[in-house]
């Protein structure tokens, strides 16, 4: 049982990591946390040090689950072996592999091991932080920030945690720190993920609480924090975990709404940027080492989802072809974030290494020369080009939104569609809908199972070809019509998260029930941690599985009369 017992305290080297100048830990089998925490300014070292840890485990590297998310939620595709691309996408959908030395171990382990670290170190931070008479020597505004700090990482890593595992052992502060704790549901870790983030808003919202320094939240060289700020920030984060923790859309159905609206309409009011800087630690390993911009290889979008834009038709023959026989096809549509153009020459521009020319636009039709040969579903002449210049500026340190106003926005505007309210839903989502050129929701769409209109903003035209998004219909899926207010809300999330954090569409298509059927929901538990707990190892997902997903809502990954969605 020696190695249960390190595994269970390792979490707090792990935590100290980030701030090794700081403090030395000689034993990293046992250390002794006092010793390692005996200094305020230690504490507030260890403590201040985490977000930093939780983008290292989410997106940090490409050796983390978000890679095989990316692919599996169809925000890249990929074909290749590497981190899980190709297999997280297939068609039939398979299992995740969970035996000892499976060829993605290190990046089912890496994610879980980090938060858990990140969750252990700040629980160790909260104790010390909470003892009678601890203090930092300044003032009681500083100490309060520290806790709101501390509570809120510790939600946060619990909470992705909770939203990505079956399972986990959640570490609580008032938790003997050498004890070894059992594994408990997603549902039970996510409910105490959210008790930790009303902490943090209550010590961020105490009177005097000082701002948070830049390298805490936001990068070395980002912006300061102030109290205000964030507690918005808090409770953009409690409604993203509260909606993003189910598995399906039963489980999405009965999330609490009301208190999702009421966080997103109290939340970020701007991006969350971070100034990311990877030789500091602060790393977006997938675009600072240029893998989205290597080759058509590593990225392009496929049409399964980015086809609902084309007004012309060809995504319909698209998904009437069977689908290792389709081809790229010119999408063609109002919405401005798509090249424009009735041919692929006029869509193409010279942009090799530098942004687009309109800063709205997010999407190239890729120069003559770097397409890939291949046939089937991944095959598309569309990348995703709207973080080049954060690639370009990888190692001087860049700016990166990791949660959008957007994201949040479309978090209060799904609770407005499912609690009835459509004009208030209709607003939001107009936000960045009439940016892109589509005609407005807001005085046209009253109910929830209106179709949007085509047109543009000046002429919107109910029913017109022209909509977006066109989604794929039932019983066959092989033809589209115009998408309700939920689909639009769907369609602009999308466009405004994408490549921006960590499972930005894989977990709201899981709830939203639009993975291919198939699709595993969830994570196991690493087979590394069931070793260390003495228990046995499990698969998830894969055909069949109680744990994969049901049929989808555009029928993608289904066999339907003799058709291969």
């Amino acid at each position: 049982m020696r190695f249960t017992r390190f595994i269970a305290v390792a979490s707090l080297v792990g935590g100290l990591a980030a701030c090794k100048d700081v403090v030395a830990v000689d034993n990293v089998n046992n250390p002794d946390r006092e010793r390692t925490l005996r200094r305020p300014s230690d504490v507030e070292a260890v403590g201040s040090s985490q977000f930093q840890q939780v983008i290292d485990g989410t997106i940090g590297s490409i050796a983390r689950v978000n890679t095989g998310m990316l692919t599996a939620a169809f925000e890249n595709a990929s074909a290749l072996a590497n981190n899980g691309l190709g297999p997280r996408s297939a068609i039939p959908r398979g299992s995740i592999g969970n035996n000892r030395g499976n060829a993605y171990a290190g990046e089912n382990f890496a994610t879980f091991r980090i938060l858990s670290f990140a969750a252990r170190a700040e629980s160790d931070v909260l104790v010390r932080a909470k003892a009678p008479g601890f203090t930092l020597g300044t003032t009681a505004g500083d100490e309060q920030r520290l806790r709101a700090f501390a509570h809120f990482v510790h939600g946060v890593a619990i909470g992705y945690l909770a939203m990505t595992y079956d399972s986990l052992g959640v570490p609580r502060p008032e938790d003997v720190t050498t004890q070894v704790q059992p594994l408990e549901s997603y549902k039970s870790a996510a409910t105490y993920a959210l008790s930790e983030l009303d902490s943090a808003l209550a010590y961020a919202n105490m009177t005097g609480t000082t701002a948070l320094p830049a390298g805490w939240l936001t990068g070395p060289g980002g912006a300061t924090v102030p109290a205000v700020r964030f507690a918005q920030v808090i409770r953009s984060f409690r409604a993203k975990i509260r909606a993003g923790i189910a598995r399906d859309p039963a489980e999405r159905a009965s999330v609490d709404w009301a208190k999702v609206i009421a966080d997103a309409t109290q939340g970020i009011t701007s991006d969350l940027v971070i100034q990311m800087n990877p030789s500091q630690g602060w790393n977006y390993d997938w675009l600072d080492t240029g893998l989205h911009f290597r080759d058509a290889n590593w990225h392009q979008m496929t049409y399964y989802i980015i086809g609902m834009a084309d007004s012309s038709g060809a995504y319909d023959a698209w998904l009437a072809t069977d689908r290792d026989n389709r081809t790229p096809f010119l999408i063609q549509t109002a919405d401005l974030r798509y090249p424009q153009g009735s041919t692929r020459a006029a869509q193409q521009e010279a942009v090799a290494d530098a942004p687009l020319t309109r800063t709205n636009q997010y999407f190239r039709n890729r120069p003559p020369g770097e397409d890939q040969a291949g046939i089937g579903w991944r095959a598309s002449w569309y990348d995703h080009y709207r973080f080049r210049l954060f690639a370009n500026n990888k190692t001087s340190g860049a700016p990166l939104p990791f949660f959008t106003v957007a994201e949040n926005d479309m978090l209060a505007a799904e609770g407005y569609i499912r609690t009835g309210n459509i004009p208030a839903a209709a607003a939001l989502i107009d936000k960045t809908r009439v940016n892109a050129g589509l005609p407005r929701l807001a005085g046209l769409i009253t109910t929830a199972t209106q179709p949007v209109p085509g047109g543009t903003t000046a002429n919107p035209v109910p029913g017109a070809a022209s909509c977006v998004p066109r989604v794929p219909q039932p019983p066959n899926f092989t033809s589209t019509a115009c998408g309700n207010i939920f689909e639009a809300m769907k369609w602009e999330k999308r466009m405004e998260t994408a490549y921006t954090t960590f499972g930005a569409w894989w977990f709201d298509s899981r709830g939203w029930g639009d993975l291919p059927e198939g699709s595993p929901t969830q994570w196991p538990v690493p087979f590394q941690e069931l070793d260390a707990r003495v228990k046995p190892i499990y698969d998830l997902g894969g055909p069949g599985s109680s744990s994969a997903a049901k049929p989808s809502t555009y029928g993608f990954g289904s066999s339907i009369n003799n058709k291969n969605l």
